[in-house]
């Protein structure tokens, strides 16, 4: 199923260039983006459309529905790139290019292609839980369809989203009073952004609740309970990988703490302490701590890139060509150890970084001020929080795995 020959041609041209580069000639513009996007606390509209003008939101999507195809490893360094630049542009990258890969998983691909004819196809989806009054959790059958009730919180990009995926095991069937068995593709127009999101951390992301009341969706815009199990119909073993949205997470707090490694050797070759007789950089101190955060720095990036690298060769072609549907255990764990031990890493080197710049790094005008609060507010999702080093722990000393571990259960 390939989308219209317009929509591939315009991939086409853009992919001459290497993604890299693309973002790198926009560096100057997404960063004005991440300033503005601290006061509007959502990505601005033109900050928008340049981005997915880029291809920033269709990296991920398979080569027949205008994407790049790229896989986990290219994923991560393209997120890493933009969040470098800003943790607000980063996050905003990872979650669209995420979702807009993660719903085709079991999607019917007439409906994928239906999607992804439109080049500025962006789905956002809420699925933590609500903030303030709401019309609850409320799923109902109604003829071949189902009426929703539902609000939703950390819908990051919805500002500029034209689609809102919401899962069945997020909701309650009014009839039976279990999870609706149906997931949901709700079209701009039919959902409501309820002004939440007002955080340090990623302020930038416009990551506020949506919310969908009494909203009809028709059976055409259906997808199955298990909307994010392993896909059958996609030979890129990301479409199996259960740490999907989990490395995109680590991705942004690796690139938000490469960015400040950059500013704070940049802040070192000027500054002179007040009280001080020497800049920085002559300091030993901070020539230690600038090493230190290098090779910190490194290693959890290698682990992360690593251990994905094995996960998906392991998983291979697809099943009907001798692969896998689903990792085995032993190539799982480390993958998903991997990317929160990065994010609680990198959390600690910009902290200490911060430190280490002084009250300069306390100012507004400081981009090391913004990664710090950046950082931790990555290293706070669940997908990737230090809760990980307890559950994965367990499992060392004869505890058997969660069972939600195998299977995305969130984006």
């Amino acid at each position: 199923m390939v989308v219209r020959a317009e929509v591939l041609a315009r991939r086409n041209e853009i992919a001459k260039t290497p993604i890299l580069d693309r973002i790198a000639a926009m560096k100057e513009d997404l960063a004005a983006a991440g300033d503005e996007a601290q006061e509007l606390r959502h990505l601005p509209a033109w900050a928008s459309k340049l981005m997915g003008d880029q291809g920033l939101y269709r990296f991920a999507l398979p080569l027949e529905l205008g994407g790049e195809n790229l896989r986990a490893r290219d994923q991560i360094e393209v997120v890493e790139a933009a969040s470098a630049i800003d943790g607000s542009i980063g996050w905003c990258t990872q979650i669209s290019s995420e979702i807009n890969a993660l719903v085709i998983r079991r999607m019917e691909p007439a409906f994928a292609k239906r999607l992804f004819d439109d080049w500025d196809t962006l789905v956002c989806s809420g699925h933590g839980p609500a903030n303030g009054p709401n019309p609850g959790r409320r799923a109902k059958r109604e003829g071949d369809g189902w009426r929703l009730n539902y609000q939703g919180s950390f819908a990051s990009g919805c500002h500029n989203a034209n689609w809102n995926y919401l899962m069945g095991p997020m909701t309650v069937d009014d009839d039976t009073g279990e999870p609706a068995q149906a997931s949901w593709m709700v079209p701009r127009g039919e959902f409501e952004i309820i002004d939440t999101w007002d955080t340090a951390g990623m302020r930038g992301s416009g990551s506020h609740d949506v919310r969908m009341a009494d909203c009809y969706v028709p059976p055409e815009h259906l997808l199955p309970f298990r909307s994010l199990a392993p896909s059958e119909t996609w030979a890129n073993p990301t479409y199996r990988n259960p740490t999907h949205a989990i490395y995109n997470k680590a991705a942004v707090a690796l690139g938000v703490c490469r960015g400040a490694i950059d500013n704070f050797i940049d802040l070192a070759l000027g500054k002179t302490p007040w009280g001080g007789s020497s800049k920085l950089k002559d300091q030993p101190l901070i020539q230690y701590r600038i090493g230190e955060a290098q090779a910190n720095f490194l290693a959890v990036r290698t682990f992360v890139l690593d251990t994905q690298d094995k996960l998906e060769a392991h998983l291979g072609p697809l099943p009907s060509d001798g692969g896998r549907l689903a990792p085995e255990w032993d190539y799982f764990w480390p993958a998903l150890m991997a990317c929160s031990h990065a994010a609680q890493t990198c959390r600690k080197i910009v902290g200490d970084l911060n430190n280490l710049a002084g009250t300069t790094g306390s100012r507004m005008d400081s981009p090391l001020e913004r990664q710090l609060r950046d950082a931790h507010q990555a290293a706070n999702h669940a997908l990737i929080s230090y809760r990980h080093y307890e559950d994965l722990g367990k499992t060392f000393v004869g505890y058997e795995p969660s069972p939600t571990y195998m299977e995305l259960s969130r984006a």
